[in-house]
């Protein structure tokens, strides 16, 4: 799961008040530096401290104004300037709003001074001190600087832990749901005399849809159920709707029903439990060892195929071949074709075959059939499967896995083995 910090800026109103507190700090070291009190008023030292606020007010007044008017109408098109490009730019704005407060200074002070000290009367000069001036304006930018950009840096670390701990409880939810879809899983093949089988299921991020499962009556050493499905999207929901597709299927199981009549039970409730974008293509089949056949439904799986005497068959089922929940009603029906010992079936979702490489080509059917053939001679299920596995492992190499893989590999051995 990626997820990028974000690059908060400091609202105006925020860098406007860290500007308001700088210029009362500075009238304060004013006050400090020329404190003179006239003794002839016993309160001058209060006024001289109004006076001092009122001169740095009225310069700062300049400067926000001109900040204001940077952040307004320059910085939207600075953002994907360098840092440097914007502070430089804002730091020229500031000037220009240093020189302007001071140039009107030159009026401004005589009147503030005059009205709290009416008998006496100053005469202020930018030139008198434009050192000085000059001095305390890189030292305002330095600081007005300074103090935004830790501000900023705050509001970006706050931001960065909330989503650090939403990150954490989002991948808290995700190891839950990946358990929860792993665990519908067999961890171990069914001990079915005469038949070798191995399935795996290879989600493409943290939690899928896909999943297989095997379904084994009670007191029958016979029969097996196999089921191979695939849940349309990814992640959490997915998961879930898999989860679900799972114990639907294991009640309906119990009755021991035709599988086009499970698939039929399962698909009305699923209708109306499921989100409308979401389906599930299944494939249900019941192996029978002692009568030597397989039974099975295709609601919208890519058919299964048979590999007997070195030749390669899809295992096509009439009737409808719609995804379980995509509508309110259907009937599914059941095909059964005879097997053979030495037969082998895989049974796979698009994962497999859709599988893509670096140049955006599929693993496609002819590979896949080809990679099947190549595991006549191997006389372990787990091991032809992993032969296949390997060989779409080969073929996509470094690109990410873009979907869902999920096989079940079967080999038949002979029924007198039962």
């Amino acid at each position: 799961m990626n997820q990028s910090f974000p690059n908060k800026e400091t609202p105006l109103a925020k860098e406007l008040l860290i500007w308001l507190l700088i210029a009362s700090s500075l009238a304060l070291v004013n006050w400090f530096i020329n404190y003179q009190p006239y003794p002839e008023d016993p309160y001058s030292s209060l006024k001289l401290l109004i006076v001092h606020l009122a001169y740095s007010y009225f310069v700062f007044l300049h400067i926000l104004i001109l900040i204001a008017i940077f952040r307004t109408l320059f910085w939207n098109r600075l953002k994907t300037a360098s840092r440097i490009v914007q502070e430089s730019t804002g730091l020229v704005f500031a000037f220009i709003g240093f020189a302007l407060g001071l140039f009107n200074m030159q009026w401004f002070a005589d009147y503030a001074h005059s009205f709290m000290f009416p008998q006496q009367s100053i005469n202020f000069s930018i030139s008198d001190s434009l050192i000085y001036w000059l001095g305390t304006f890189v030292a305002i930018g330095i600081i007005g600087i300074f103090a935004v950009s830790y501000y900023t840096m705050r509001l970006n670390l706050k931001a960065s832990y909330r989503i650090h701990l939403e990150r954490v409880r989002l991948q808290g939810e995700l190891d839950t749901a990946r358990k929860m879809q792993m665990g519908i899983m067999p961890s171990q093949a069914p001990d079915l005399p005469g038949v070798d089988i191995a399935g795996i299921c290879l989600p493409a991020t943290e939690v899928g849809g896909d999943y297989f499962d095997y379904f084994q009556k009670n007191g029958s050493n016979s029969e097996l159920g196999i089921t191979v499905a695939d849940v349309s999207g990814k992640g959490m929901s997915a998961a879930m709707t898999a989860v679900m597709v799972s114990g639907m299927l294991h009640a309906e199981a119990a009755r021991e029903l035709k599988t086009g009549e499970m698939l039929s039970r399962i698909n009305g409730p699923l209708f109306k439990k499921t989100d409308r974008r979401m389906f599930t293509t299944l494939l249900f089949g019941i192996l029978n060892m002692k009568k030597m056949r397989f039974t099975f439904t295709n609601a919208g799986q890519l058919p299964p195929l048979l590999l007997r005497d070195e030749t390669i068959t899809e295992l096509k089922a009439e009737g409808p071949r719609l995804p379980v929940g995509i509508t309110r009603k259907v009937n599914y029906t059941s095909e059964t074709i005879p097997l053979k010992p030495g037969d082998r079936l895989l049974i796979y979702t698009d994962g497999v075959n859709e599988a893509m490489n670096q140049n955006r080509e599929q693993f496609g059917d002819p590979r896949l059939i080809e990679a099947f053939s190549e595991t006549a001679d191997i006389q372990s299920a787990e091991e032809a499967l992993t032969s296949i596995q390997s060989k779409v492992g080969y073929f996509t190499g470094s690109e990410p896995q873009h979907d869902d893989i999920t096989m079940v590999y079967i080999l038949i051995g002979h029924a007198a083995d039962i």
